[in-house]
């Protein structure tokens, strides 16, 4: 924010006429002559829109993303004439009455967006900005700038992304769930059928056994419980947006999703889930990480629900040096089971959600460190042509249970995607997982 400028009246007309001059050069933004309620947004958040209070004369709502780094957004462009979303957009734009001064916000940081708002006879449009960096979100509007919160500025650049939603929520049991622990459900971003594999006993890593027993557990804090479902073939998983953020001890990541389970029409399972890039950006119901939900670490959960096959009977025998071997050699040979055996269950298990879309619960294929596969690739080895460990060197083990060693590879790919051909050196982290299970691959880095 400018500080007020006292020193001068031309210079308090120079800071009035640049910001009505951003409001003409972004948007042409005519007076609004429309009435709408005023709610509070806070108390009345979208889900409940229009039965809450919130009423419109406008029909259809158009936003266009006008910023060059699209990310994660499936478009640039969305449209909707739901009138909970329409009503929830143009109560707030009306609610937002706090002019204020800024600084240049055409920047790598701010995101731009156009927001319209139209019926049959007409229409209104303005300007929003949401600067990512600080936090701070303005909308360009009736020739001046105004402050508008950032929970809003996140709703409308998430709309961009699940484009698919369901406003209507007609699953009272779950809004009603979510409430009673302080969660808004805004809209549904999907459905979808699942399995549920068994949860009790961990062995092999699958991605479906290993995410839903993780999220069990966050589950457990609010009274449900889907072990006794293991083995259940037939299950379905709704995704709902939060209009809330998540709890500020995960900041910087702020968007959030509520997860429900259903075994027909009875919620067996419920917790908060980021989704990317970390399966651990989860949280229940009542906004405890993992740790504090269980009231241990994901270390001793995981020794504890482990049982160890006859393969990680074999490898848990395995000095270090000799586990990273193995895990070359299962790359050159392009085998997903024996690669993954290699590397730790908690680095599997964080990488579950890494590069996913909103509308997708968990990655169905395991992804490999050093395979650089891209995003949505079908298998880890689409982009990997060979893998050859060439020396192994330790570096550091002043930790009983954490060694890193330095390796010299030889890898090579179809297409240089975030990892360059040839021999190059990378430091390898190892951790001792658990007795059953021994020493395992926790990461490459430099």
């Amino acid at each position: 924010m400018l500080n007020d400028r006292k020193s001068s009246f031309w210079v308090v007309v120079f800071a009035v006429v640049a910001v009505v001059m951003v409001g003409i050069a972004f948007f042409t933004t005519p007076p609004r002559e429309d009435t709408v309620q005023q709610q509070d947004i806070k108390s009345n958040p979208p889900s409940v829109a229009p039965e809450g209070g919130f009423t419109t004369r406008y029909e259809t709502v158009k936003i266009e993303f006008l910023t060059d780094m699209k990310g994660f957004k499936s478009t640039d462009r969305f449209t909707s004439t739901d009138l909970e979303i329409v009503a929830y957009i143009d109560a707030t734009l009306t609610n937002s009455q706090t002019a204020v001064q800024a600084n240049d916000m055409n920047n790598n940081h701010t995101n731009q967006y156009l927001i319209e708002l139209s019926n049959v006879i007409g229409g209104y449009s303005c300007g929003l900005y949401y600067d990512t960096l600080y936090d701070k979100a303005y909308l360009v509007k009736d020739g001046g700038l105004y402050a508008t919160g950032t929970d809003f500025a996140r709703y409308i650049d998430a709309l961009l992304e699940n484009t698919k939603i369901i406003a209507h929520i007609d699953d009272t049991a779950a809004v009603k769930l979510f409430q009673a622990y302080g969660w808004t459900l805004d809209y549904k971003i999907n459905t979808r059928p699942d399995k549920l594999n068994d949860i009790r006993v961990l062995k092999e890593f699958q991605p479906n056994a290993y995410y839903f027993a993780y999220n069990n557990e966050l589950s457990k804090e609010i009274g449900l419980d889907m072990s006794s479902y293991s083995n259940s073939p037939n299950i379905n998983v709704d995704i709902y947006r939060i209009h809330e953020s998540m709890p500020q001890e995960f900041y910087p990541i702020q968007n959030c999703r509520g997860i429900v389970i259903k075994k027909g029409n009875k919620i067996i399972g419920a917790f908060i889930s980021a989704g990317r890039h970390s399966a651990f950006n989860a949280c229940s119901l009542k906004a405890n990480r993992f740790e504090k939900a269980t009231g241990q670490t994901l270390d001793q959960w995981l020794a504890r629900m482990i049982k160890a096959d006859r393969i990680e009977e074999r490898l848990s025998k395995l000095e270090p040096e000799e586990m990273i071997e193995e895990y070359f050699i299962a790359l050159d040979q392009k085998n997903t089971i024996a690669a993954a055996y290699c590397i730790s269950k908690k680095t599997l298990l964080e990488n579950l959600t890494s590069n996913m879309l909103n509308e997708q619960l968990y990655n169905e294929n395991i992804s490999l460190p050093l395979t650089d596969a891209g995003i949505e690739a079908k298998s880890s080895f689409t982009n990997l042509e060979s893998a050859n460990l060439l020396h192994i060197e330790p570096m550091d083990s002043s930790d009983k249970n954490t060694k890193i060693f330095r390796v010299t590879v030889d890898l090579q790919y179809h297409q240089a995607l975030t990892i360059g051909n040839g021999q190059q050196l990378w430091d390898c982290s190892m951790v001792f997982e658990s007795p059953q299970t021994g020493w395992k691959i926790a990461g490459f880095g430099h």
